[in-house]
């Protein structure tokens, strides 16, 4: 889902994607860099430069039927709240007030029940508990998409097509892979390594993404 937003008394436009999915998701930067997940940025990268609009944030949306357990009897409005709760979008926010509030028209001090984003009591974006980018970051986040979308480009039409599934914390999708008999992975074999993700924090990633795309090795 697409939607544009304009700030009150500006003429400028800003654009926020919201996918609806079946299972709870986040953005996770450290995959990003590694080129795995990079959907809602390329969607934000090439819509915000055909309408000549600026990124306000990209959101997923879980549809999961929620489950409220309490250990004491709570009323319905408890319920609720709970609900909506649990019905807080995951992504990535600009951080920037305005934007917060353009996304939440509700909030104005604390933690945001609908992005995840926080004011503090002071009118300013609360770091600690917004998971956000400022606007230069957010370029950096966008070049790099470019970047990493013209080089993956470069590899499948000179036909590179290896062996290097990810790993993740002990974690890789070999597990549930039906097609191991076929692919015939195995980190015995030369050339046959995993693309290790490792654990990052935001700044380091955005650190590395800007020396990528100013050709730049750091």
């Amino acid at each position: 889902m697409i939607e544009l937003t304009q700030p009150h008394g500006e003429g400028g436009k800003y654009l926020r994607i919201i996918d609806y999915k079946s299972s709870s998701k986040n953005i996770d930067l450290n995959e990003v860099y590694a080129g795995l997940q990079i959907q809602l940025l390329t969607y934000s990268d090439a819509i915000c430069k055909a309408e000549d609009i600026m990124p306000a944030g990209i959101f997923y949306f879980s549809l999961l039927e929620q489950m409220i357990k309490a250990d004491k009897k709570i009323t319905e409005e408890e319920i609720e709240e709970l609900i909506r709760k649990n019905f807080r979008m995951k992504g990535l926010i600009l951080a920037d007030v305005k934007i917060i509030q353009m996304n939440d028209n509700t909030l104005t001090s604390g933690s945001s029940k609908l992005v995840p984003a926080a004011i503090t009591a002071s009118g300013a974006v609360n770091e600690k508990w917004t998971n956000g980018v400022n606007k230069e970051e957010f370029k950096i986040l966008q070049d790099y998409i470019d970047f990493i979308i013209k080089q993956i480009a470069k590899e499948i039409l000179s036909g590179k097509i290896d062996l290097k599934p990810y790993y993740k914390n002990g974690k890789t999708p070999c597990e549930y892979c039906e097609y191991k008999p076929i692919c015939g992975f195995n980190t015995k074999q030369t050339n046959n390594n995993y693309n290790y993700i490792d654990k990052k924090l935001k700044d380091d990633i955005i650190k590395k993404m800007k020396g990528q795309t100013n050709g730049r090795n750091q």
